[in-house]
């Protein structure tokens, strides 16, 4: 991923998406008053521009040497960007086709009929609707997303009560808790996290799964966590499995082999918190001498 020809690209979307999503920002500040036209213009670039310098620069930034929160600030605020200019971009995307199809349709009738071919000079203006649309999902979105990371410890429960033909009486009323994407790199509150963990327990599991995303990117994220997940405790175990993370294909390695190095330590991990790392494999659960096929 951040070899320099893939990191060449994705600066060159930015910049691309950049300039396209401005053509909306143009539209919709139109009837503005200069002042505040460049007001919003100049927002606008510097935003943008800090963004994508900060983002060329990640591959020489030892990103370990900040704090947490930090570099959960900063992760969050490019993602957000992006995202939000990405959703705003599929919007004016249609609105461009359907002026593609009106300037064909009027050319095919101009061939028709002459008097009907557009005066030299006069374009097909964007949709002012389209473009406070696309705008305005673009900055739900990243609403959303700034949102999401800020509110990180706000733990919700779910409650999902499944029925199965096939499963065996002693199974019925069985307790599981699922759990995902703990992401502990981004943590900087270990009594925040142990409130989580706490919500957990207080559940009562029979049966605990976790599904991936441990970390962002390094096993050592979870120093300093090792002993508040080791808390989590359920009769039937806890069962786990790697997530895209926790592979590290998003951190920038000196070599393959330290890689695979930080991988082995992550499944160490698994393995001090007490809990069974599946690897391409199945377990059969068994209760009250009933067995069942996970």
């Amino acid at each position: 991923m951040r070899s320099s020809p893939y990191w060449l690209l994705v600066i060159s979307f930015m910049i691309l998406l950049d300039f396209y999503v401005f053509q909306a920002v143009k539209v919709v500040t139109h009837a503005t008053s200069p002042k505040v036209k460049s007001a919003i213009i100049i927002l606008y670039w510097t935003v943008s521009i800090i963004a994508i310098i900060v983002f060329a620069l990640l591959p020489l930034l030892n990103l370990s040497d900040f704090s947490k929160g930090l570099r959960s600030v900063i992760f969050a605020l490019i993602v957000a960007l992006f995202f939000a200019k990405l959703a705003a971009a599929l919007f004016l995307f249609v609105d461009d086709l359907r002026r593609a199809f009106q300037w064909i349709a009027i050319k095919v009738r101009s061939f028709r009929e002459p008097k009907g071919h557009l005066n030299e000079g006069e374009k097909i203006s964007r949709s002012v609707f389209m473009s406070w649309i696309g705008i305005a999902v673009g900055s739900g979105i990243s609403g959303t997303l700034i949102q999401g990371f800020a509110n990180k410890y706000d733990y919700q429960v779910k409650r999902l009560t499944l029925n199965f033909s096939t499963l065996p009486q002693a199974f019925k009323g069985l307790k599981i808790v699922h759990i995902s994407d703990i992401h502990s790199g981004s943590f900087n509150n270990k009594q925040a996290v142990e409130k989580g963990v706490s919500r957990i327990l207080e559940l009562k599991p029979d049966i605990i799964f976790f599904t991936g995303d441990l970390v962002n990117n390094k096993a050592e994220e979870m120093d300093g966590y090792i002993e508040i997940f080791s808390q989590l405790r359920a009769p039937m175990g806890i069962y786990s499995t790697l997530g895209n993370h926790d592979y590290g294909d998003y951190e920038q390695w000196s070599s393959l082999v330290e890689q695979e190095d930080n991988l082995k330590r992550l499944k160490a991990v698994h393995g001090k918190l007490g809990w069974k790392l599946l690897l391409d494999e199945h377990v059969t659960l068994e209760r009250e001498k009933q067995k069942f096929l996970s």
